[in-house]
């Protein structure tokens, strides 16, 4: 396990989030650091991206494969609901150090957004 300094930035059509210089660890293929309150987990498997969120309240589990539509969930703990997320993945870039994705996000069935997460990192 390998401790890591992370910058991340997630663009939608309404909001720009970044995070710099976050401690994390990697492990293998797996990068897992805390976005605020929410603990964030990103895994590469042969080209597919599996991306994980979740704190007390919920849970979204996201999967990104180029050209492909992959369904997951979205659990809101405390009210016990699963709703359906799907991600249409555009584009994929997977580097030594970084990682980008160019996604659309559909819940239920309804077209929520456009997105884009980029993650790079460095040794510590």
């Amino acid at each position: 396990m390998s401790k890591i300094i992370v910058n991340h930035e997630v663009i939608s059509s309404e909001d720009k989030s970044l995070l710099n210089e976050i401690k994390a660890l990697k492990k293998d293929d797996e990068i897992t650091y805390f976005d605020n309150d929410v603990k964030v987990s990103l895994k590469v498997l042969n080209n597919k991206i599996l991306l994980t969120r979740e704190n007390d309240k919920f849970k979204i589990d996201l999967e990104f494969e180029e050209n492909k539509n992959l369904v997951t969930d979205y659990v809101i703990k405390d009210l016990g609901l699963k709703v359906k997320l799907e991600t249409k993945t555009k584009k994929i870039v997977i580097k030594d150090e970084s990682i980008y994705v160019s996604y659309d996000l559909f819940m239920n069935d309804s077209f929520s957004d456009s997105f884009t997460y980029k993650l790079e990192w460095r040794c510590l």
